[in-house]
């Protein structure tokens, strides 16, 4: 437990927390200001790498087409260019960190990060989540100073990390589909000395339950409100 209090102190500086994530809160600058604005603890931004550099955007690509789809619409790829180095430039100066969502790139996510923070003059908190695992150990290797969550959406891969996390190389914590998390799921994940990021929850109630039972930050639509909520902790 004593790891778990030091992780969380570096992860969410100055407060008990938990801290406040805002879910796509790096995805366009609109939103940067808007999270920023509304006291967000961190900005998560979904992250894909396209011909080398990473383009900022929840949508997936349509091959060989300068278009975005996403169930319901279909979109042009927006210009100018919005990838990590211009969500930097749009949140310097404030105090929120950078909750990377790593969507596809495995290891060569590592060396994309690492070439934007060594142009970087001042780098705000940045740690990494994703579902691809070798990406996560290649940021762990290439960049110790950053922090990294499994990301976690089946009950199926929550087993798997939960058997296999002793011998792992163990990661900061897991961003977990809220609705997986019970209270002996959480005790178990803390007393392995590991951080718990629920995600999404726009509840109120729910969120102070998952507090309750010990998770250390809420991925939320609901900034504003999350804050008022918890921001005083």
């Amino acid at each position: 437990m004593a790891q778990s209090a030091s992780a969380f102190a570096h992860f969410l500086p100055g407060r008990s927390g938990p801290a406040i994530i805002a879910h796509g809160g790096g995805n366009s600058v609109d939103h940067v200001r808007d999270y920023v604005a509304a006291g967000a603890d961190y900005l998560e931004v979904d992250l894909w790498i396209h011909r080398g550099r990473f383009e900022a955007r929840h949508e997936r690509r349509v091959r060989m087409l300068p278009l975005l789809f996403e169930k319901w619409y279909l979109r042009r790829v927006p210009s100018p260019h919005y990838g990590l180095v211009e969500l930097l430039e749009a949140a310097a100066g404030s105090s929120a960190g950078i909750f990377l969502d790593l969507k596809n790139g495995g290891a060569e996510a590592a060396g994309a990060i690492s070439r934007v923070m060594a142009a970087t003059d001042a780098a705000p908190r940045i740690v990494a989540s994703s579902q691809q695992w070798k990406a996560l150990r290649a940021v762990a290797e290439e960049l110790p100073q950053v922090d990294t969550f499994y990301s976690i959406d089946v009950h199926a891969k929550l087993d798997l990390f939960l058997s296999v996390s002793d011998r792992d190389v163990r990661p900061r914590g897991v961003s977990c589909r809220h609705s997986l998390l019970t209270a002996p799921v959480v005790r178990r994940l803390c007393d392995r000395g590991l951080l718990v990021v629920a995600w999404t929850v726009d509840d109120t109630g729910r969120a102070r339950e998952l507090v309750d039972w010990g998770v250390h930050g809420i991925t939320t639509h609901r900034v504003a409100e999350m804050h008022e909520e918890f921001g005083r902790q």
